[in-house]
Order: C-alpha cells, then structure tokens, then sequence
C-alpha cells in the first residue's frame, strides 16, 4: 500500500494508476486519507462496484448472519428433487366436473 499526497498524484497520475493494478494507493490531503486508488483491469467492474458499496456489504453480513448452514448445489438439487417426488405421488387425481349443456333450453 502506498500513501502519495492529492499534488504529486496529479503530476504522476498515468504511474499510480498502473500502479494500482498490484497494490491500494492510498492519496492523502494534508497528511490525512481522503481518497484510495484501487486498480481493477482485469476484474468484473460490477462485482467491484457491489463489493465497494457499503449498503451491499451490510445487507451481505446481515443475510449470513441471520441464515441457517449454508448447503452446497449438490444438497440443494437432491433435497428439491425428492420434495417434487413426493408430491407428485401424493397428487390425487381430480374428479372430473360435470359438464353443462350448451343451450339455453336444456338449462332450464
């Protein structure tokens, strides 16, 4: 992580952001953080942009804390398959209406 001052980022822009691709550049204003320098060539920009956003980042600790074991594709797949199997055994035919007539003579 490197630590460079808001002025001499302005006169060494084009290095810092190659720089960045490996490591934080942390621009400080007065000797006190103010902003940081993340490359990200190469990355998914969407998953950058959720992983950076602090109400995702709460709503994903909230969501593992209050859930159960997480289980895996595997377990998941298999538990489903064999809930629709006992449905569909437990399916009972349905009885079939009785049909109306047509016109209006024969409804009287």
């Amino acid at each position: 992580m490197k630590f460079i001052g808001v002025r001499e980022a302005q006169v060494r822009l084009s290095a810092l952001v190659q720089r960045s691709q490996a490591e934080r550049v942390i621009l400080t204003r007065h000797g006190h953080p103010v902003a940081v320098l993340t490359g990200i060539e190469g990355k998914d920009l969407e998953d950058e942009i959720l992983f950076n956003d602090p109400a995702f980042r709460t709503l994903m600790s909230e969501r593992l804390s209050t859930q159960g074991p997480l289980v895996s594709h595997e377990a998941l797949l298999a538990e489903t398959e064999a809930e629709l199997a006992r449905g569909r055994r437990r399916r009972r035919p349905q009885k079939k209406k009785r049909q109306r007539p047509h016109t209006k003579a024969a409804r009287r």
